[in-house]
């Protein structure tokens, strides 16, 4: 009888919106249990799995997916990156998973990031690569429409990571979807959800719901309802066309929901307005203010809301008129701004 072999361990990077690395460890460490964390970067995580593809294919605070193939080294002048091209035509690729079917004529494509001091453009190292490629594999050069794969090259400083894409955007948009104005990624609105820590006992809502991103996310687990509202008739409207029939949307003002009764919520993540999303001259710190005096009425005795926003003295100032603490938790990068993670509970 022969012994069943155990299943191969692979590296893989999952990319993730800065300042979120943590909550997609922790997502990647609960979701695939035999898992453990390589090494964390910005906006990258790499980690160890003999988990299938159909389980990885489960996390959802990420952005897209990856196959670690290779840590090379790479000088800093142009010239190093003959050096270069010739390491990636020596790395063996033929025995990787997504690899097995790839020869001759396969067309491939190869992006590339530089951080550190170099002689030679991001652009420069991805023809590097390109050549390595050409010459060991025989692949050839295709284009972003139309490639078999998706090569991938990091440069920091004299380290150079390389991977293999493997995941595109239907992955981190769900599919094909409608969003509105300034909507959350729906891996950045997954990473909220996580970090409110949702049970099945939950009653959630989202009051500031555009498009439905975060309640959507929110259905991914069971719980006993999940509400998302909107002022705008028009996002309610992209909303409910999104939203499963499981989740309830409406259209509701943040600063009066008498609708909804005292003590009823146990669990309110929201995507704030801030940013493009704030009108000129909108009074940003009464909206936030009446807000949070609402939350504190229909939060339960250890509710708690999860927000994202940029507006500080807001927050602080609806703190102290509502009698509620708000805890900053996470710092994002989005956009070229740098919203922070509130966590929001009763004293």
């Amino acid at each position: 009888m022969t012994p069943t072999q155990p299943p191969p361990i692979f590296t893989y990077m999952a990319t993730v919106a800065p300042g979120l690395e943590p909550v997609a460890i922790s997502e990647i460490c609960t979701k695939l249990p035999s898992a453990w964390v390589q090494n964390q970067l910005r906006g990258r995580v790499l980690f160890n799995t003999d988990a299938p593809w159909e389980k990885l294919q489960n996390l959802r605070c990420v952005d897209n997916l990856y196959l670690h193939i290779a840590w090379l080294k790479v000088g800093p002048h142009k010239s190093h990156l003959a050096d270069l091209s010739a390491d990636i035509e020596n790395t063996p690729m033929h025995h990787l998973p997504f690899m097995t079917t790839a020869g001759p004529g396969t067309k491939i494509v190869v992006n590339a990031s530089r951080s550190g001091q170099h002689t030679f453009s991001r652009f420069d190292a991805a023809n590097a690569v390109l050549e390595g490629l050409s010459m060991a594999h025989r692949f050839i050069p295709g284009t972003v429409d139309s490639h078999d794969l998706n090569f991938r090259l990091d440069i920091i400083d004299t380290d150079a990571l390389f991977s293999l894409k493997l995941t595109d955007s239907t992955f981190r948009f769900r599919g094909k979807r409608a969003f509105s104005p300034a909507a959350l990624r729906p891996p950045i609105a997954h990473a909220l959800i996580w970090i409110s820590n949702p049970q099945p006992t939950d009653t959630f809502l989202d009051p500031f719901c555009g498009s439905g991103t975060i309640p959507i996310e929110r259905g991914a687990y069971e719980a006993l309802s999940i509400t998302g509202g909107d002022s705008s008739p028009e996002a309610v409207a992209v909303a409910e066309d999104n939203a499963p029939s499981h989740i309830q949307i409406m259209q509701m003002d943040a600063r009066d929901l008498t609708n909804l009764a005292p003590s009823s919520i146990t669990t309110i993540v929201s995507n704030l307005p801030w940013g493009k999303q704030i009108a000129p001259g909108e009074d940003i710190t009464g909206l936030y203010s009446r807000f949070f005096q609402e939350m504190d009425r229909i939060l339960t005795s250890h509710g708690r809301a999860i927000l994202l926003t940029d507006q500080e003295n807001a927050i602080e100032t609806a703190c102290k008129v509502s009698g509620l603490e708000h805890q900053p938790i996470y710092t994002v990068s989005l956009h070229g701004a740098l919203p922070v993670v509130y966590q929001v509970t009763r004293k």
